[in-house]
């Protein structure tokens, strides 16, 4: 991973708002120990503490509001920056107590929830040596390592486990994500995804964007006759015929029920009508082989194909009642409309074959 990346955020709102709230609490924390008298106590000190804390809330606001479009550095930048505050205003008042060595926490617990171990190390690493330039510089040398000890090895325990939290936190949502991008069944992508590919597909120019909708015929009676189990496994044949025939841009998807699509992105309309031609063949040829014997499986596609300039609710419109039409024409074909049509028709969404007379 590079720096790039590793100082990019898991959420840049999220961190924009974590970092607002962490400056603002270090600033209004400060202001209202010096305010009571248990802050530094020279005039001068007071002051330059003061106006320090004051001058940063602004900043704090500017995070909280538009730090989510700041670029990938900005998020090394503000917890380094912050170390050098902390350090400089603790030696510039000469305090070095248990509570003002705590800030140096603050942007390690930033670096470490939002970004990658690089910036993390050398966040947590930077506000180490901070704190011991500021105990070295104020305290005696015994009381100094002891200081250094215990807060070294806080904030460094702080960035590992806060680090491994967020890792697995990563892991966990980069499988979920996984999982709600393929059909457990059929390994085939969910329609999310598809809807996805086909928005971006129609918004492109070239030779068109063709989609073909496809069910299994008499699905009902698979799983009536043979089981569901069985009805399973023809579902997960047909949508391995139909993965294998997928090519790189293509999106092979399960639309819900039996029914299955194809998106042939940047194909003409006749390479779009041979392919859905193509699988129906595969697909007779190719019974489900079974423990009570093979299983005669056939498929009807109905395909649409557009050059562009039309809505994602259009194409699959003219694809679905083109399959309907596949149906009610003896199943174990392809039928293909030579027009996609820009009002809305009555089966503007794909539905599962069993909700259709005959499937």
């Amino acid at each position: 991973m590079s720096w790039e990346q590793a100082c990019r955020p898991r959420d840049p709102r999220g961190a924009a708002r974590a970092a607002a709230v962490l400056v603002a609490v270090g600033a209004l924390v400060t202001l209202v120990f010096t305010a009571l008298g248990q802050g530094p106590s020279s005039l001068v000190a007071q002051v330059l503490v003061t106006g320090v804390n004051l001058a940063v809330l602004p900043l704090a606001v500017a995070l909280y509001r538009h730090g989510h479009r700041a670029p990938a550095a900005t998020w090394l930048v503000t917890p380094v920056v912050g170390i050098a505050i902390i350090a400089g205003l603790d030696v510039a008042t000469a305090d070095a107590s248990a509570a003002a060595q705590a800030f140096f926490a603050f942007p390690v617990v930033f670096a470490a929830s939002q970004l990658g171990r690089k910036p993390v190390a050398l966040v947590t690493a930077l506000a180490v040596l901070g704190n011991a330039w500021v105990v070295f510089t104020l305290l005696p040398p015994g009381r100094a390592a002891t200081d250094l000890a215990y807060i070294g090895a806080m904030l460094t325990v702080l960035a590992a486990v806060l680090v491994q939290a967020g890792e697995r936190q990563d892991r966990l949502v980069t499988r979920l994500t996984e999982q709600a991008a393929v059909d457990p069944l059929t390994g085939l992508a969910t329609r999310r995804v598809l809807d996805d590919a086909a928005a971006c597909a129609l918004a492109r120019t070239g030779d068109g964007t063709g989609l073909m909708i496809l069910d299994l015929d008499r699905f009902k009676v698979i799983n009536d006759e043979r089981g569901h189990p069985v009805g399973d496994d023809a579902l997960a044949h047909v949508g391995d015929l139909l993965r294998r025939r997928a090519q790189p841009g293509t999106i092979a998807s399960r639309l819900g029920g039996d029914e299955m699509a194809l998106l042939l992105p940047g194909w003409s309309r006749q390479a779009t009508l041979d392919v859905a031609e193509e699988l129906v063949r595969v697909v007779r040829s190719n019974p489900l082989r079974s423990a009570d014997g093979p299983v005669p499986l056939t498929v009807s596609v109905g395909v649409a194909h557009t050059p562009g300039h039309t809505t994602l609710r259009e194409l699959y419109a003219a694809a679905d009642a083109a399959l309907y039409d596949a149906k009610a024409d003896g199943r174990d074909r392809v039928v293909m409309t030579d027009h996609v049509s820009r009002a809305p028709g009555p089966h503007a969404s794909p539905r599962a074959s069993e909700a259709r007379p005959g499937a």
